[in-house]
């Protein structure tokens, strides 16, 4: 099972590319942490159960993380295995945060899109000034205390020119265990010219993996064959649980906050009438999906959460193009695993 919690909604940057545009300074109580932590060991699994800490800024209300993980490890109702993760931009980072996180085996994962010049350009603080310079100093307290970490970057038609001599930036001056990338959903301004970048860029990508020795090479997780499977279906609400900090469930990230995808509360627990109803509103078929050979490891023909939220936001040439740039990356990734 998969646990998503907000542990708060407001967060210390104003990065351009949040989808969490309208922030809050709503933080999860420990009253309601207790809760949280009743409905997780109600519904966790006897093998092995993920616990995600998310915001706005997570670090935020670190108390209410720590508390969470030591009373779920401590719990003699503890049935399965559980890791724990958070997700940070990494400038709250203290050594006593790494401590514990290394001591519980808590994964830390890092938001930063690569060299100064890139990260400046979309991750701000609320001046509209540039976090690079210290979300440096949370990467070297990592990589100090050989704690295990992961770097996750974001992309979008602004920045995607670079994303090649990012991934080379990043893995060559941190030690991160893992490297992933993604686009920026919500990003208006994919277009075609735009599409063939990214082939470019990821060509580019292929060939310096090819260069470098193994063990750099295999930290790049979005070219690791064993990260390129099919994808079934959506499992919100089933095995994946997002909480919110008041306590209401939701199906997945993209949905958390979003009345009209309410699931439930950790206090009555999962709807299975509104499950079903989200499922069900959630199962449009796009005709030309049916058709394309790529359908199966495409998030845009499984999430049909995301479509009817792009719909919204930038209408149906977006959803064209935010196709033709994931047809392009399933195209290459098959071609160089030969699939």
């Amino acid at each position: 099972m998969l646990f998503n919690i907000w542990v708060t909604q407001d967060c210390n940057l104003s990065c351009k590319y949040c989808y969490e545009k309208e922030k809050s300074k709503k933080n999860m109580s420990l009253q309601t942490a207790d809760t949280v932590i009743e409905f997780i060991l109600k519904y966790q699994t006897d093998k092995t159960n993920q616990v995600n800490f998310h915001g706005g800024e997570p670090l935020l209300n670190w108390d209410v993380i720590e508390y969470i993980i030591r009373q779920i490890i401590q719990s003699s109702l503890k049935k399965g295995r559980f890791r724990f993760s958070f997700t940070t931009n990494g400038i709250l980072l203290t050594d006593d945060i790494v401590c514990f996180s290394k001591e519980k085996d808590v994964l830390i994962s890092i938001s930063v899109d690569g060299k100064p010049e890139t990260h400046d350009k979309k991750r701000v603080d609320r001046n509209g000034k540039g976090t690079y310079h210290m979300v440096e100093e949370g990467l070297r307290r990592l990589d100090e205390s050989e704690i295990r970490y992961e770097i996750r970057m974001t992309y979008d038609s602004e920045t995607i020119s670079e994303l090649a001599c990012n991934v080379k930036f990043l893995l060559e001056n941190f030690d991160c265990s893992c490297l992933r990338w993604a686009p920026d959903y919500f990003d208006c301004g994919w277009n075609e010219e735009k599409v063939q970048i990214f082939a470019k860029q990821y060509r580019n990508i292929i060939e310096y993996q090819k260069e470098i020795k193994r063990e750099l090479a295999e930290k790049i997780a979005v070219l690791n064959r064993d990260n390129f499977n099919k994808l079934g279906k959506c499992c919100g609400g089933i095995t994946e649980m997002n909480i919110d900090t008041r306590g209401e469930l939701y199906p997945c990230t993209f949905a958390c906050g979003n009345e009209a995808f309410l699931i439930g509360n950790i206090r009555e627990g999962p709807d299975v009438g509104r499950i079903n109803r989200v499922h069900n509103t959630m199962q449009k078929e796009y005709p030309k999906c049916l058709i394309c050979e790529n359908k199966d490891y495409c998030v845009g023909n499984r999430c049909k959460m995301i479509n009817y939220i792009q719909d919204i936001c930038c209408g149906n040439t977006y959803i064209e193009n935010l196709c033709k740039l994931s047809n392009a990356e399933i195209t290459l990734l098959r071609k160089q695993w030969m699939l």
